[in-house]
Formats: structure tokens, C-alpha cells, sequence
């Protein structure tokens, strides 16, 4: 009796341990459970934060490209790399985001679409913003034409004209001068050349937003050997700050905000958008052959703009729609994988 009560009382004792051990078990698993869904999900946070903050840095430098560390972010660190899904191409890139919290990692990948600026209807190949009263001088052999025309000069078909000088209809109306050598031509609607229209697009607007995607040049000159401001295959939209020349065969392809004082001389070529930003003074001056093919619009708040020489001024949509394409205002997000 005694031998059984003992053997029942140790049954007893190990069942309780053996419950009591399992218990125990599960309260620990349950903690290791909560603790490593909270540390995946604060990973999959991180990843997703570190999405955000390069989906603004790429608004800001549509050319940004490589791997990237975040090494403090929400308690944790992140890894992001941005790399082109088709070369040659600006238009769809692949992000990978991996997010670390403690030991724990989590992956988000995401398929970007590149959105191309919208550039604002042209009126003329030299052209002067809403509200704004600028000094337009056009002499020598100069050409300004708003006949369109491809980048090469063979003409558009069908074609996209507009007049050669188009300024707001409230402007004064002593701001344009065109010497008789010169020559301006256009399908303006007060003459052949020139249109007064009751409103233009305020490019100021629009320069603004390109400004933050534009690099940067402060005071310098551009020959021959400096780099272009772009390509054809490559746009490149530039901010010109302070008195600068450009000389020599120098060229450009995307758009062009000054900011300033610009001498262009030699054989200065140029495909795409010019803005006069600010208090700006355009001289294309030269006895080369000057050539910008788009539009130079002048929408600053005091701007003058002269042309003289043998230089040409040709409104192309061509040129300004290749430049409206293959630059990249902002990404938006086509999918998304964790």
C-alpha cells in the first residue's frame, strides 16, 4: 500500500513537471514568436522607409543610380540599390530595399516608371512669359524663324509653327526691335513674324520645378573642351547662375535656365529649351555660325534678350518633344514585391 502510494505521488510529480515544462515551453516560444514577428516587422518597416526617403532623393536626382546604406534608421539599418531594368533606357529602374532590425532582414523590390517633364506650349521661337516686360533685339544677319523644323534643319511634316516672336498683348509695345538685315519669320497672327497674345504659360513656374533637377554651373566659361550640356540621346536640363560665355564649339542638348549674364559666341549649338530666369541679360553674339534649335523664352522678372551676327534661332518641336521624353520629372511606383 505504502510502495503504491509512493509510485502514485511520483506519477503525480513528473506529470506536473512534464506540464509545468511545456507550459513553460510555450510561454517561451510564444516571447521568441512576438519578438521575432516584432523585429521582421520593424525590418519590413525599415525597408519600406528607406523606399520613401530614395523615391524623394530620385525626385530630386532623376539620375541617381548604385547602392546605398542608411546605417541608422527606426533602431535598424538599410541597404537600397537602384539600377536601370534596360540600358540606355531612363524609364524603368528596379529599387531593392533590405531593411535590418537586430538579426532579423526583410526585403521589399520595387519596379519604378519614369514620368517625362511637361513642357509648357511654345507661342514662338523666341517667346516672353505672362506678365512680363523684356528687351527683345534682333540684328545684324541674325535668323529667328518659327517655321518648325527638325535639329538637322530638314523641315517638320506636317509642321508645328508658330511665330517667330511671341510676347504677352499687355507688354509695351516698344520691346522688340528687328533691324532690317535681320530676318524673322513665323506664322504670327499681327504679322508674319510676330504674334501679341492675350496670355503666355508662366515658364517661371516651370522653370522652378526644373531648377531642383538641374546641375548646377555658377560663373564659368564653356569652350570647346568642356563637356556639352547634354545630348541628344541624353538630355540635360542645366542652371546657369551668375556671368557666364560660351565659346568656341561648344553645344547642348535639354534645357537650359539662366540665371545671369550668357555671351554666346563661336559656333554655339544648341538643342531644346532656353529660359531667361530672373534678371537675365541673353547676348548670342558672334560672326560664327550660332545655332539653337527648340525655343529661348525669356520669363524672368527683368530680362533682355539680344541677337546679333550670324546666328539662328529656330523653333523645333522636335527637338523640345525629344527633350520633353527622355527627361524624367519623377518616378512612380509600377509594382511592388516583399
Amino acid at each position: 500500500m505504502g510502495r503504491m502510494a509512493i509510485i502514485s505521488v511520483l506519477t503525480l510529480v513528473f506529470a506536473l513537471t512534464i506540464i509545468g515544462y511545456n507550459i513553460n515551453r510555450r510561454a517561451t516560444d510564444a516571447v521568441k514568436n512576438y519578438v521575432g514577428y516584432h523585429d521582421h516587422t520593424c525590418a519590413r518597416d525599415i525597408a519600406t522607409s528607406a523606399v520613401e526617403i530614395y523615391l524623394l532623393k530620385l525626385k530630386e536626382n532623376p539620375t541617381l543610380r548604385g547602392a546605398f546604406s542608411i546605417s541608422s534608421i527606426m533602431g535598424g539599418s538599410a541597404v537600397v540599390n537602384i539600377v536601370q531594368l534596360v540600358t540606355g533606357s531612363v524609364d524603368t529602374l528596379r529599387m531593392t530595399s533590405a531593411g535590418t532590425y537586430n538579426t532579423v532582414h526583410d526585403t521589399v523590390v520595387n519596379k519604378l516608371v519614369g514620368v517625362p517633364i511637361k513642357v509648357p506650349p511654345i507661342s514662338g521661337a523666341v517667346g516672353m512669359s505672362t506678365g512680363r516686360s523684356a528687351s527683345i533685339t534682333i540684328s545684324g544677319n541674325a535668323q529667328t524663324s518659327g517655321v518648325d523644323k527638325n535639329p538637322d534643319g530638314t523641315p517638320v511634316s506636317p509642321a508645328d509653327s508658330v511665330a517667330g516672336i511671341a510676347i504677352n498683348l499687355t507688354s509695351p509695345s516698344g520691346n522688340i526691335s528687328v533691324a532690317a538685315t535681320a530676318k524673322v519669320t513665323g506664322n504670327g497672327s499681327v504679322s508674319p513674324d510676330t504674334e501679341r497674345v492675350a496670355s503666355l504659360p508662366d515658364y517661371t513656374s516651370f522653370a522652378d520645378q526644373m531648377i531642383r533637377l538641374a546641375t548646377v554651373y555658377s560663373g564659368q566659361t564653356f569652350s570647346s573642351s568642356s563637356p556639352p550640356l547634354g545630348t541628344d540621346s541624353n538630355p540635360q536640363i542645366s542652371y546657369i547662375t551668375g556671368n557666364s560665355m560660351m565659346t568656341g564649339t561648344f553645344s547642348g542638348s535639354g534645357i537650359l535656365i539662366i540665371n545671369g549674364n550668357l555671351t554666346m559666341s563661336g559656333q554655339f549649338s544648341f538643342h531644346g529649351l532656353i529660359i531667361a530666369y530672373g534678371e537675365t541679360n541673353i547676348s548670342i553674339t558672334t560672326t560664327g555660325q550660332s545655332n539653337v534649335y527648340g525655343a529661348v523664352v525669356l520669363a524672368g522678372t527683368n530680362t533682355s534678350y539680344t541677337q546679333s551676327g550670324n546666328s539662328i534661332v529656330q523653333y523645333s518641336s522636335s527637338a523640345i518633344k525629344n527633350v520633353a521624353n527622355k527627361t524624367v520629372g519623377k518616378y512612380l511606383i509600377a509594382d511592388w514585391w516583399e
